[in-house]
Formats: C-alpha cells, sequence, structure tokens
C-alpha cells in the first residue's frame, strides 16, 4: 500500500502538466502512487502523461471517454486508488518541495481523519491580480490543536478563516474517505468542492499553517472566467447535500450558531447568482434531474410562488395579452395571486376591491380602488382571486356593470 494516493485532474492542461507533474515527482520520504485523470482533454495533455507514465512508474493513467467534469474526473481517480491516505491537486497547480511528507507525517502523529493547510497563489500576467491576491488562501489564525471536525469548522468560520473549499487544500486518511462516502455528487461542473461534509464527519481534525501548495491564477481557469449559469445549478446542489449532512448532526449551540452562519453566506452568494443571471434564459438541466434540489431552488432561491400552478398557461396568456389588468381582491388570495403575475413580469396591474373602505389603503404599493369608482376599458380584463363562496355575489357586481371579460381564479 503507498503512503498517498495523489490524483492529479486534467483538462486541457498542456501548458501546465508538466511543472505540476514534476513538483509531485521530487517529493521525497513517502511512497506514492500518482493517478492522472485525463477528462477527455482535446490538447496534448493526454500525451504529455504518457510520456511521463513511460518514465516513471508510480503514474498511471484513467482516460475518461468523455468530458465529465471535475467532480466526476476525483471521483474516478479516488475509486481506484490505494494509497494509507489522499491528496487530490488540481493539474495546473505546484506543490511545494517536502509538501507531501509534512502532511504525511502530521496525519500518522496526530492520527488525523483531516488535515487542513494554507496556499500561496501566484500568476501567469500581471493583470490577473484583479481576480486575487497572494494571500488569498492563506488562513490568518493557527488551529494546530486536535479537534473534532464541526469543532475545527465552527472556529474557522467564527474567525471569518477560509473553511468547506478548495479540495487541494485538504489531505485525508483513505479508510475515513471510504466509510463516509465522501465521494464528489457526479455531474458537477462548477463548484463542486465543498468540504462540509468532510468536517462534519471528521472525528480528528487539524490545520497547520504552513503553505503547502502553489495556487495559480491563470487565464481561462475557472477563477478568471466569466461564470456561467450551470454554477449556480451546481452551487443548490452542494448546500442542499450540505443542509441534509447539518440535519442528521446533534451539536452544541455555539457550533450550531456558526454552521447558521457558514449557510447564511452561502444563501447569499446564491441570492447573488440569481441575480446575476436574472435575465439568462439558458436551461440548468442538473436540477430538472434533482426533483429535491429543484424544490429547493424554486421555491426559496428563484421564490418562484407558492401557487404558481393554480394559474394554468392559457389563462396566463390570457393575462400577458390583456390591453389592461384589473385584479378583483386585496385578501390573501389577491396577494398570492398578484405574486404569481409579478414573478411573470405582469406589473401593471390595477387593484379593486367591493368596499374600499373595508379594506386598506395600499396593496403591494398600489392604491386600492372602489370598484364602483373604477373607469372601465372595455378591454380589460378584471381577474377574480377570491374564495368560490363569494362567487355569486362578485359576478353579480361585475355583471350589473355590464362586464363580462372576467377569469376567476381560486385558491382553494
Amino acid at each position: 500500500m503507498p503512503d498517498i494516493s495523489v490524483v492529479v485532474t486534467v483538462h486541457n492542461l498542456k501548458d501546465y502538466i508538466r511543472d505540476c507533474l514534476d513538483s509531485i515527482i521530487i517529493q521525497e520520504g513517502v511512497e506514492l502512487e500518482i493517478i492522472c485523470v485525463d477528462d477527455a482533454s482535446i490538447d496534448e495533455s493526454g500525451n504529455i502523461l504518457r510520456e511521463y507514465a513511460k518514465k516513471d512508474s508510480r503514474i498511471k493513467i484513467i482516460t475518461l471517454p468523455e468530458n465529465r467534469g471535475l467532480a466526476s474526473a476525483r471521483n474516478e481517480g479516488f475509486r481506484q486508488a490505494r494509497g494509507e491516505y489522499f491528496y487530490n491537486i488540481d493539474g495546473d497547480d505546484l506543490l511545494i518541495s517536502g509538501a507531501l511528507k509534512r502532511m504525511y507525517t502530521c496525519a500518522k502523529k496526530y492520527d488525523l481523519d483531516l488535515l487542513a493547510f494554507s496556499a500561496k497563489a501566484f500568476f501567469d500576467e500581471e493583470d490577473l491580480r484583479k481576480f486575487g491576491t497572494e494571500n488569498d488562501y492563506v488562513r490568518k489564525y493557527e488551529y494546530s490543536n486536535v479537534y473534532t471536525g464541526p469543532e475545527l469548522f465552527a472556529m474557522l468560520i467564527k474567525n471569518g478563516d477560509r473553511a468547506a473549499a478548495n479540495r487541494v487544500l485538504y489531505f485525508y486518511k483513505a479508510t475515513f474517505f471510504r466509510e463516509n462516502n465522501l465521494f464528489d455528487q457526479e455531474g458537477l461542473r462548477y463548484a463542486d468542492d465543498s468540504m462540509f461534509a468532510f468536517y462534519m464527519s471528521a472525528k480528528r481534525a487539524m490545520c497547520i499553517p504552513d503553505q503547502l501548495y502553489l495556487r495559480r491564477y491563470r487565464k481561462g481557469s475557472v477563477v478568471t472566467s466569466a461564470l456561467k449559469k450551470r454554477y449556480l445549478e451546481s452551487m443548490v446542489v452542494l448546500i442542499v447535500s450540505e443542509l441534509c449532512k447539518w440535519r442528521n448532526m446533534a451539536f452544541e449551540k455555539e457550533i450550531n450558531c456558526q454552521i447558521e452562519k457558514y449557510f447564511d453566506i452561502r444563501m447569499k452568494e446564491l441570492y447573488g447568482l440569481k441575480a446575476m443571471f436574472q435575465t439568462d434564459m439558458s436551461e440548468m438541466p442538473f436540477l430538472e434531474e434533482h426533483p429535491v434540489d429543484n424544490y429547493f431552488f424554486k421555491r426559496f432561491i428563484d421564490q418562484e410562488p407558492l401557487f404558481i400552478n393554480f394559474i394554468s398557461k392559457e389563462q396566463l396568456d390570457l393575462i400577458k395579452q390583456a390591453e389592461q389588468v384589473i385584479l378583483y381582491g386585496a385578501g390573501y388570495m389577491a396577494t398570492e395571486v398578484a405574486k404569481v403575475l409579478e414573478y411573470y413580469s405582469i406589473t401593471d396591474y390595477k387593484v379593486v376591491v367591493t368596499k374600499c373602505e373595508n379594506n386598506a389603503k395600499i396593496f403591494r404599493g398600489r392604491r386600492i380602488q372602489n370598484i364602483n369608482d373604477l373607469m372601465w376599458k372595455d378591454t380589460a380584463l378584471i381577474v377574480v382571486a377570491m374564495a368560490d363562496k363569494h362567487k355569486d355575489d362578485v359576478m353579480g357586481i361585475l355583471n350589473d356593470k355590464g362586464f363580462y371579460n372576467v377569469m376567476w381564479i381560486s385558491l382553494e
């Protein structure tokens, strides 16, 4: 059994993979197997990997027939790994000399499930500094005692230190990884390096201040490229998974408070991404395959109205085509119907009630009018949002006024 299985994930990294492999090969003091997972590269990356494998018997190559994304590539590597400890490195980054021996020695000495450390960032070009600084991956405080994973996580969050992301900044025991089924969610394309489940599962964890990793900022990487909408759906899937993990744990109040703070930050990020892609109509197929995650997104992030399905597509088309829309009612049902209209960008509607004096004067920022004071248009569509028990009375009022273009929506 090798001391460490190093999984190197590669996709179109011909200009960087040599430096990465060289930084691993020179590591001394530990027995290694180096598993290079080529995620269907279309450049010379595959040939470079084969060149290195011929020279170093520790290198094993896994070639995926189609591009599956970092999470799936990493899983494939760990499925075939035989080492006592696991480590993952991105194929465009580097390890400092002696890094793996330092990780292994510390993990063995303290019998750790999980070891965290820091990294130094560097930049291929000066203009890439707009994306970060050299110390982006350096933690501000020391955590050199042995803690449970949740305890360490809570301290990191409380101190505003980096936590629960960047898989390359962690070293972990293989048995711990397998027993807790810490494989990534298959199919994720972005936001795929959550460490939350690792922290929650670890019985013995430590964070050392050593900067053992060199993180490259380069053009065309995920960090320096424009975000895509699929980042949003990946993040939703991860957060739901993390919430489910938390649901099954039992912590003291202080740890739960810090975990809650963590999720507050995550939710703010989600809302920010949602706003960023507000006008992007592209599909999110991964969410469609995961109904629980999709429900969470629709109801809590996209804020899709609860009663959206009570208005049919045909009714919605009629409302959109109407020259004037008048919402009849100002109670609970009218509020929920208004949310649906506004969700579909139908905002230019008037609000009327039978007796204005018995209701609030403002409804969702609009002045409520008495039906008797309203100037009708023949082309107006009256959308009535009330309980069915009021139907005879309301329809009688509308008929008396000679208005028959009425749509009745009841949420009962």
